[in-house]
């Protein structure tokens, strides 16, 4: 079974995804399943492809199955270490200090995973990190359990400490015992959030890293570089790379253009607007259709799983009016907002 090559637009790297197998495999457990779930065949060289959300999530509650656990999602996630995230992983734990080494995760995330994209912020003494979904990912309490842990896992293995964010968001319901979750983050958790992130001390990010290694990191910057580049010039990559940006744009309220995201888009992809245009083109894609997708995607998402007002939903999509969204709304599923609000909330029969 091959891997694809390339990343799809909302998925995770095999590499990450081989802590579910290899969890279920310690146990003397049916990992063969988890292989399957996942389109993997075992083989290590099948572990330099991708997975999608959809096999992902089918792996992690097949897992929680397999193990009788019902806290899987918390309990692979804290297994999680840099050899989980190749190159990148080594090159972030042998950073100088806590900001270089979020600096170069930020720049290069989608090495690891495409499906969210994280925005850190200062906000007075604090850091605000937030998870914006690249396309719309499940509420799946597992899922994000299994993702804000490992995410954790990872900053206490760079920072040597065992840190605990102030306030952590969950676009997710809260488990049924949520205890163990609540423990192993280690401050207090808002569930069923309209958008998953975390507040922290500014400070942390001038704490020096106990695992600081100068002959690595330059070691590991260069492979990830070559990766990076590799990467880039994949016409898939490209998609994803664009959507990823338009997907920031719009949840910052601004309805982005080829030209407003070149900037950013050169320095990603060492491409101008019109090498993007034709590359696009050579796909059969355009950026009006792709930025249309994009907002359909984040809009009946969060109709459908969040409970934002409607005119925040309009606001975050960059729609100057509630009543352009409306359009839209009735445009692609002949409903309005509202009532595809409340389809989606309605018990099924």
């Amino acid at each position: 079974m091959s891997r694809p090559a390339l990343p799809p637009t909302a998925g995770f790297h095999a590499r990450l995804a081989k802590l579910f197998v290899d969890h279920v495999k310690a146990r003397d457990l049916d990992h063969p399943a988890i292989l399957a779930a996942l389109g993997l065949d075992g083989r290590e060289a099948s572990y330099d492809g991708w997975v999608s959300t959809e096999q992902l999530v089918a792996a992690l509650h097949l897992a929680g199955r397999l193990c009788h656990d019902p806290d899987i999602g918390l309990s692979i996630g804290r297994e999680v270490r840099p050899a989980n995230m190749g190159s990148l992983g080594y090159a972030v734990v042998s950073c100088s200090d806590l900001q270089d080494g979020l600096a170069m995760f930020e720049r290069l995330q989608s090495l690891i995973c495409t499906a969210i994209r994280s925005q850190h912020v200062r906000k007075g003494p604090f850091l605000e990190s937030r998870l914006d979904t690249i396309s719309p990912l499940p509420r799946d309490t597992q899922l994000w359990a299994f993702i804000m842990a490992s995410r954790l896992t990872f900053g206490r293995w760079v920072a040597g400490r065992q840190l605990s964010p102030i306030e952590t968001w969950l676009p997710c319901p809260a488990p049924a015992q949520p205890e163990p979750l609540l423990s192993f983050i280690g401050g207090p958790v808002v569930f069923d959030a309209p958008l998953a992130g975390e507040r922290v001390p500014f400070d942390w990010l001038s704490l020096p890293n106990p695992h600081a290694d100068a002959s690595v990191h330059r070691l590991m910057s260069a492979a990830i570089d070559q990766q990076w580049a590799q990467m880039q010039q994949t016409a898939g990559a490209l998609v994803t790379v664009l959507r990823q940006h338009m997907a920031r744009g719009l949840q910052a309220g601004a309805l982005p253009t080829l030209d407003s995201l070149a900037p950013d888009l050169e320095d990603a992809l060492g491409l101008s607007p019109r090498q993007i245009q034709r590359r696009l083109a050579e796909l059969g894609h355009n950026f009006k259709d792709l930025l249309e997708q994009q907002r359909r995607e984040q809009v009946l998402h969060e109709l459908r799983h969040t409970p934002l007002p409607l005119h925040e939903v309009a606001q975050r999509a960059a729609y100057a009016e509630p009543s352009s969204m409306h359009r839209a709304v009735k445009r692609w599923t002949g409903l309005t907002p509202l009532a595809v609000r409340q389809q989606a909330q309605a018990p099924e029969a």
